[in-house]
């Protein structure tokens, strides 16, 4: 019995030790479907997840994901993008802990500065401190994104 019971505490530590050593590959670069994407980090290392459709083209459009503190500011209408404000949709929903902030950028022209800064090889500011890095930006993986959290 005591053997049985030692079997199912070690495999129950191990399934809690697998768990632990999963993570999310930050700044890694895929495409699928003429979407690329990326998850970056915030300064307190949440994920942001980075989504564009039809980069370089004329219908571009960008979807921009993350956590972070405080309450959610309903006036914002813009992201910015190193120095730059761009036209933004913006949703925030709030959370225990802070807030889920999601921008979406339908105007091509914002889009497509970023993807010229990144295909430049220069990274870019989301919100003044989340960086995106360029990585493998010229030659993403094929595939989407693994899991945000």
């Amino acid at each position: 019995m005591f053997r049985y019971i030692l079997l199912i505490l070690s495999f129950a530590l191990y399934t809690d030790y697998a768990k632990a050593e999963q993570y999310t590959e930050y700044y890694k670069w895929y495409s699928k479907d003429g979407v690329l994407y990326d998850i970056a980090q915030t300064k307190d290392r949440y994920p942001v997840m980075i989504s564009i459709y039809s980069p370089g083209k004329d219908n571009a459009n960008m979807v921009v994901s993350y956590f972070s503190y405080g309450a959610c500011d309903h006036a914002t209408n813009t992201m910015k993008i190193d120095n730059n404000d761009f036209p933004a949709q913006y949703t925030c929903i709030p959370d225990k802990k802070g807030k889920m902030n999601h921008y979406i950028i339908t105007d091509a022209n914002s889009v497509n500065y970023m993807i010229d800064r990144l295909t430049s090889s220069f990274t870019v500011a989301l919100q003044g401190d989340i960086k995106v890095w360029v990585g493998n930006f010229a030659t993403p993986e094929f595939g989407a994104a693994p899991n945000f959290w």
